[in-house]
This record gives structure tokens, sequence and C-alpha cells, in this order.
């Protein structure tokens, strides 16, 4: 009997050589999941600005709103700012070194970071600060409220009924995950945009700055490149991008947050609830991900299927 069922046993088994697809078969289903789970926190924050119950509930929406943006630009203003200081004097010694653009410093400068830096950089710095914030936040809040919960239901048990309402009744309902995750979701929304205008000032002020200290570039030849190169489409990818950076962000970041990974939050709670390194991980890398695809797209649909690219410092290629 014990031979038949270790035979069984070995048979069930997969073979090694198999392992790898296993493992990408796990990670494109994991990856479909968060996806999936992503799709719904967005669609749940959207409503629950559309349907607010009353005027008071949706006070709380805005202050909540208001407070995510606050810090957000708080936090995220020095690191942008840091970021691009590094992306400027790169560009503008970029420019000198290369002996080709010296003139139009202000174009490669500007408008480089207008048109594709800025935002981009913006949306990866704040894709490793979001996670860190929103996703202990949130399951700190839920472990809290489960915990109460748990507590008072216990206390009107060993009590036993006395006909008044018991605590837990008493106590205020469970925000749904969409009241959760709106507020953090419009608030990254704007913020992204915002810091990404501050680190292309950022930036473009310290390649001025570099070009006129190290190459004696004139200020007024450095802006007027800048000026006659800028594009409309620059601007505009510049708000949409750094929207839909912060937004994809922000929801990934709430998606992790709200999760009920009973491994991972019992192995928070034994470590004291202040680890979350796996989702932070997660959601940072997704994030990026995102961000990569989101700039390559625009780039392929907006600039390189237009039939006119736009202002270029180089000359036509002739036939």
């Amino acid at each position: 009997m014990a031979l038949g069922t270790s035979m069984n046993a070995s048979e069930s088994e997969s073979p090694a050589w198999l392992a790898p697809i296993g493992w990408l078969g796990w990670l494109v289903v994991g990856t479909l999941g968060h996806l999936g789970a992503t799709a719904v926190v967005m669609i749940s924050a959207a409503t629950s600005f559309v349907r607010s119950s009353d005027d008071d509930e949706e006070a709380g929406l805005w202050s909540a709103t208001i407070a995510e943006l606050s810090w957000m630009l708080f936090a995220g203003c020095p690191l942008v700012g840091l970021v691009h200081v590094a992306m400027g004097s790169f560009l503008s010694l970029q420019a000198y070194y290369g002996s080709t653009f010296v003139d139009g410093t202000g174009a490669v400068v500007g408008v480089g970071l207008l048109r594709n830096l800025a935002s981009m950089m913006t949306g990866l710095t704040l894709a490793g600060l979001l996670p860190v914030r929103i996703i202990p936040e949130l399951r700190g809040m839920q472990r809290r409220r489960r915990i109460e919960r748990a507590r008072a239901t216990q206390a009107e048990a060993v009590r036993g009924s006395t006909g008044r309402p018991t605590a837990a009744e008493r106590e205020a309902p469970i925000p749904s995950p969409g009241r959760l995750a709106g507020p953090r979701l419009l608030a990254a929304v704007v913020a992204t945009p915002l810091l990404s205008i501050w680190g292309c000032l950022v930036g473009t002020v310290v390649g001025w700055q570099s070009s006129g200290t190290l190459m004696g570039l004139p200020s007024e030849t450095f802006f007027l490149m800048f000026v006659r190169m800028i594009w409309y489409r620059d601007v505009v990818g510049l708000l949409v991008k750094g929207s839909l950076f912060g937004l994809f962000t922000a929801a990934l970041s709430c998606s992790e947050g709200l999760r009920n990974d009973e491994s991972e939050t019992d192995g928070d709670e034994v470590r004291g609830g202040s680890t979350h390194g796996a989702a932070i991980l997660r959601a940072s890398c997704l994030s990026m991900a995102a961000i990569l695809l989101i700039n390559m797209t625009w780039f392929v649909l907006i600039y390189h299927a237009a039939p006119v690219y736009g202002p270029s410092l180089l000359q036509p290629p002739t036939p």
C-alpha cells in the first residue's frame, strides 16, 4: 500500500524541465491579476466621487484629496528638484561635448525636459515614493479596523446581550475601497504634472547657468533656441503623460495596499507591521513598467507617426 502511494506521488510530480513554464505562467497570471485589481480600484475610485451619499461625505473626500496632494507636493518637490538638477546639467554638458548643438543648447535642455525627461523622471521618482507611503497606510488602516471589530465583538459576547446597540454596531462602517483610493488617485493625477513642471523649470535653470558658466553661451541664444524648438505637443504631452503616470502609480499602490493577502499580512504583524517590502517592490516595478510603456506609446503615436515631427536643429535628409 505504501509502495503504491509513493509511486502515485512520484507520477503526479511535474518534471523538472517544466518548472520554467510554471514560473512563466505564474508571472503572467499574477500580472494580469494585478492589472485587473488595479482596474477595479480605478473604477471604484471614480464611482466614489460621482456617487457621494451626502454633503458631509463629499466634503470628507475633497479634504482627504487636499491632504494627500499637499503631502505629495511637499515630499516630491525636493526629490524631483534634485533629480532635475542632474538632468539639466547633463543635457547642457552633453550639448557642449557633443560639439554639434552648442548654439542649440537651450533646445537640447529645455525641449528635452519638456518633451520627455521631466514627466518621465518625475513619474519614476513617484513610482518609488508613493508605494512607500500608500501601501503601509492602507494596510495599517484595514488591520486596525479588523482588530477593533474583533475586540468589540469579543467584549459583547462576554458581556452578553444588554438590549443596547453593540460596539460593532455603533462603530462607523468600513469605508469602501473606492473611498480609500479615490483621494489618493486624484491627488496623484494633479501632483505629477505639477511636479513635472517644477522639474522642467529646475532643469532648465540649471542648464542655462551651466551653459553660461562653462560654455559662455549668451542667455539670449539659450532661450531663443528653446522658444524656436518648442512645440505645442510637448506642453500637452507633459500634462497628459504626467496625469497618466500619477494615475497608474497611485492605482497600483492602492491595489497593493487594499489586497487581503493573508501570508503577507501575517508576516507583517509578526514583524511589527512595519515592513511591506514585497508589496512595495512589486508596486514600484509595475508602476515603472507602466510608465515606460505609456511613454513609448505616446512617443510612437504622437511624434513618430505624425507626418511632420516638428522643429529640428538638423537639416532634413535629402534623397
